[in-house]
């Protein structure tokens, strides 16, 4: 299953970057394995970065966009 980045950092697409960095700068806090003890926390923790990473470079950004409006048809 294709988890979707926005989702994962609860922002909307439209999201600034600052929006995008404060999001992941706040669930990192919470789902970091060292103050998280839920048995989830390290594929959390995988999730939010990989959202993070995609979304805040704009080339692949742009390409993510284009493959969910893709999916969307």
């Amino acid at each position: 299953m294709i988890m979707n980045h926005y989702d994962v950092l609860k922002i909307a697409p439209n999201a600034s970057t600052e929006e995008i960095k404060q999001s992941y700068k706040i669930l990192v806090k919470k789902y970091h394995p060292d103050l998280n003890k839920e048995d989830t926390a390290n594929e959390d923790i995988i999730l939010i970065y990989e959202a993070y990473s995609t979304l805040c470079d704009k080339e692949r950004k742009k390409n993510y966009d284009e493959f969910l409006t893709k999916m969307a048809v």
